[in-house]
């Protein structure tokens, strides 16, 4: 079954799931009532805490409206079972992805592209690279529907901030990759994201020194996820490397953190410091 949640545009109900119905070492809270206490023992640090919440500050849900009659017949072409439903006009996708890079523009890279700057061009504007699961789009014309909604941390959104897709940079179906571009002039939110991105790395870096000769991966197998359940508020899923029955590949493993329909496209954070590996994309 796919992590991609479809609804009704005018509704978007959100279902009322008991989150809480997690096994053993499994957690899948609201990400402002996640704690130290949530993580494996060997993980109660500021290092893990700081990156999972840096994770989570540059998590976005993503929504795409109907478009188009060609996306069942696209999917059914590559042989995919994720995506087969045509959104009619009156439906809407979701699903979640990670802000991967930003960049500053000037008028000598073209006009802004964003719905303000269609009356009155800025001069300077920025583009913001997300990265999501080629789930929710299936051409480029998909992209100009996306719409991403930044910094939904809870039910009042007082925060949040909202952005537009505009072209597609990358599209790896076997890989489910997708990186495509959103455009504001508001260059205040771009410093914002670009701050986080650099807080994102430092964090990385800082875990990466605390565990790299304390914790052995393998043994732990912790996976983390933060993402956009059914289009609501972010949560924060813990799991591990799962040797069972319920399969989620993502960079050649399977996990049991728990995931939900509007999970799909949100980055999966394997804090594997001490093994040797190539440094991926991975999203769910």
């Amino acid at each position: 079954m796919s992590d991609v949640y479809i609804t009704d545009e005018h509704t978007k109900i959100i279902p009322n799931i008991d989150y809480s119905a997690t096994y053993g070492h499994q957690k899948h809270v609201p990400v402002n009532d996640f704690s130290l206490e949530d993580l494996p023992v060997c993980y109660q640090h500021a290092e893990m805490f700081d990156l999972i919440r840096s994770l989570a500050d540059l998590t976005v849900k993503i929504e795409v409206k109907g478009v188009g009659k060609r996306r069942k017949q696209y999917w059914s072409a590559v042989q995919r079972t994720c995506v087969v439903k045509d959104l009619g006009k009156g439906e809407v996708m979701f699903g979640s992805g990670k802000v991967d890079d930003v960049f500053f523009r000037t008028e000598k890279d073209g006009q802004c592209p964003c719905d303000k700057c269609l009356i009155c061009p800025k001069k300077e504007w920025g583009e913001i690279r997300i990265l999501t699961s080629a789930q929710l789009l299936y051409d480029e014309e998909d992209a100009k529907h996306f719409s991403c909604t930044l910094f939904y941390d809870d039910d009042q959104q007082i925060d949040v901030r909202y952005i537009r897709g505009h072209r597609v940079v990358v599209r790896n179906v076997e890989r489910d990759l997708l990186m495509f571009m959103c455009s504001t002039c508001d260059l205040d939110l771009i410093r914002k994201l670009e701050g986080m991105l650099d807080r994102f790395e430092a964090c990385w870096e800082n875990a990466f020194d605390r565990y790299v000769h304390t914790v052995q991966w393998d043994s732990e197998r912790l996976v983390v996820i933060v993402s956009h359940p059914y289009g609501g508020k972010k949560h924060v899923s813990l799991g591990k490397k799962s040797y069972g029955f319920e399969v989620k590949p993502s960079k050649g493993i399977n996990y049991d953190t728990p995931t939900y329909q509007g999970s799909a496209g949100t980055f999966v954070l394997i804090p594997d410091f001490d093994v040797k590996d190539d440094i991926v994309p991975k999203t769910c």
